[in-house]
Formats: structure tokens, sequence, C-alpha cells
């Protein structure tokens, strides 16, 4: 394991391009919630690198989409080092954001709170099925609050499996979600079954490093910081509830 001050150095999330698969994502620190996020962006686990992701269809705006994921997973409180071609605040100066929606702004964003549970917030400029998606799936709205609320006597385990069904068919719908981190750690470890002894074993082994990997770090910037042996997870830290209605920085 990476003693601590090294361990705080790495990124939780970097993207970049690889020799072989193009855009990659890595998860040097082993977080069950960037691999669910990465997943819900369009980016596939490689065989046989466990800490490295391809982004799927990439002849589909495949450059566009990468930039996307990073604006995406840095609003929902992810550390994310990219290249310059995939980073949001680089690509926005040399072209206009897109008329759609900023860089970085989520479509959809769930949070938990301390006295409503777990909710979600809409950016008012979603279109009106994503509300319909949530209410589907168990939402009500809340136009005081302007949130979406579950009933008052869901459980916290149905909470998150309602925000993991919901956030599938969103994203079928081409609908950008974000989750608080703290969250969707909770929402892996709810649906991920309980490892077997020899599972845990084997997860608290460090990998061998392999070419594919090294080829990776020395072919791209962002993922050149990277250690050759990244780290087994560390414990996350509890995170403070946030308040859905900043969940988007733009005024409403």
């Amino acid at each position: 394991m990476l003693p601590n001050s090294a361990e705080e150095l790495l990124p939780d999330v970097a993207v970049g391009r690889h020799p072989d698969y193009d855009i990659i994502a890595a998860n040097p620190k082993y977080l069950a919630a960037s691999t669910w996020m990465l997943e819900r962006l369009d980016f596939r686990p490689i065989p046989g690198e466990p800490t490295l992701y391809a982004l799927a269809d990439q002849q589909r705006d495949g450059q566009s989409r990468a930039t996307r994921a990073v604006a995406l997973l840095r609003n929902a409180g992810f550390q994310v080092d990219a290249d310059a071609e995939v980073n949001p605040s680089l690509v926005t100066e040399a072209s206009p954001a897109p008329s759609r929606a900023p860089l970085g702004e989520p479509d959809v964003a769930f949070a938990e709170h301390p006295q409503l549970g777990i909710v979600a917030a809409i950016d008012s400029r979603a279109s009106g099925l994503t509300g319909r998606a949530l209410v589907e799936h168990g939402w009500q709205h809340d136009p005081r609050q302007d949130i979406y609320t579950l009933h008052a006597a869901t459980s916290r385990d149905e909470a998150l499996g309602k925000v993991a069904d919901a956030t599938l068919d969103l994203q079928r719908s081409a609908v950008q979600v974000a989750v608080q981190p703290r969250l969707a750690q909770d929402v892996v470890a709810h649906h991920r079954p309980a490892p077997t002894a020899s599972h845990e074993r084997i997860q608290g082994a460090l990998p061998r490093s392999s070419p594919i990997t090294a080829a990776a770090l020395a072919a791209s910037p962002a993922l050149a910081g990277l250690p050759g042996k990244p780290s087994v997870p560390a414990p996350v830290a509890a995170a403070r509830p946030v308040d859905p209605r900043i969940a988007f920085s733009r005024d409403r």
C-alpha cells in the first residue's frame, strides 16, 4: 500500500489516451464509487487491467463524451486528472460550449439529506421526461424546495436500490447523472455480493503491473503521474450531507 502522503497525491480518476485502447480512464485508488460512475459514463473494464476502463463506441463522438465525463465526475466531487484534449476547462477555452448545457452541469443529481434521506434535484433545462422517470421510480416532487423525495416509509436499502435503478434508466435515455461520492459508494456496496474469503484475499493483493498498463502510463500525461503499482482501496471518509438545491452551480 502506498504511504498516506503518496496516496493523497493520486486522483480518484485519470482520463487520457492509451496506445491500444485510445480513450481510457484509470481508477488508481480502486474506489468502488469511481468504478460505479465510470461504468455509467460508458467506460468498460479492460480484461486483465484491474484499474483501466476503455470508453465504449469511441467512434461516436468519443472525445466530446470523454470531456463530458470528466466534467460530470468533477461536478460530482471526484478528483480527476485529464489530458488537455479531454479537460473541460481547456476544451471550452478553444471552442464554444454546447447550447444544451454547460460542461460540468448534470441533468440530475442524487444526494443524501440529513432529514429527507436520499433526494434528487433536476436542472431546470432538463427534459420533462426526466422528472417523469424519477416519479416512475418512486420519487415525488416537492415544489416548495424544488427537489424530488421518496416516501418517508422508504428504507435506506430500498432507497439505494431506487437510485441504482433510476440511474440506469436515465443513462439509457442519455440523461447525465451525478451522484454524491459517498452515496455512490453505498449504492455499490448495497448491490455487490458479499465476497468470499478467497476473493477478499485476492482483492487485498496488489496486482502485478503489465505491459499494457506501462504503455498507458507512458503515453498519457494524465496517467503518467500515477505510480506503477496502484494502491488498495483506502477507507472512504464520511462526506457531509449535500443540500440538493445547490447541486447545480448555475442559478435557477
